[in-house]
């Protein structure tokens, strides 16, 4: 006779599990890299973005309006006076609009400059002046992700503002 005794049986059933609970684990644990790896992806891409638009503006401004901004702050605002290339006055605001870094140009709002996959949970500006020179300082703190693919960074630009250096 031949086949399998019941002892045979119970090794070979446990060995099976116990390969399958390694290559469960193994897909579980991919996956979550995946998303933490992908959170990160969006964070630093919107992050440059943001900070690069913000520090354009800053150096292409004239004048910063100390009455219409929020410094050392969160949630920040930065209005900036400054002109277009025709060399007509024009103002540019950077807020927080529901998590949102948003902009404003002359008083039309032009969007957001973050996407709905990433949010910004801290947006302070510090203002720098010296007797020569004025600058901004950008704090950036963005967010995505759920659970425990969720994936925080802080973003740090300073930028001067333009002919005051």
């Amino acid at each position: 006779m031949s086949g399998f005794s019941l002892v045979e049986m119970l090794f070979y059933i446990a060995i099976l599990s116990f390969s399958l609970l390694a290559v469960t684990e193994t897909l579980i644990t991919v996956t979550r890299s995946y998303g933490v790896l992908r959170a990160a992806l969006h964070i630093e891409q919107e992050a440059a973005f943001a900070l690069e638009r913000m520090a354009r503006e800053i150096r292409d401004a004239n004048d910063i309006n100390d009455a219409e901004s929020v410094f050392n702050a969160h949630p920040g605002e930065l209005f900036l006076v400054t002109t277009n290339a025709a060399g007509a006055a024009r103002t540019v605001r950077f807020y927080l609009d529901n998590g949102k870094l948003s902009l404003k140009e002359n008083g039309v709002a032009t969007g957001a400059q973050t996407s709905a996959k990433t949010s910004v949970s801290n947006l302070v500006f510090r203002k720098i002046t010296t007797a020569r020179s004025k600058g901004v300082k950008v704090e950036l703190t963005m967010q995505a992700g759920a659970g425990q693919t969720a994936r925080s960074e802080r973003f740090y630009a300073t930028a001067m503002l333009r002919d005051s250096y």
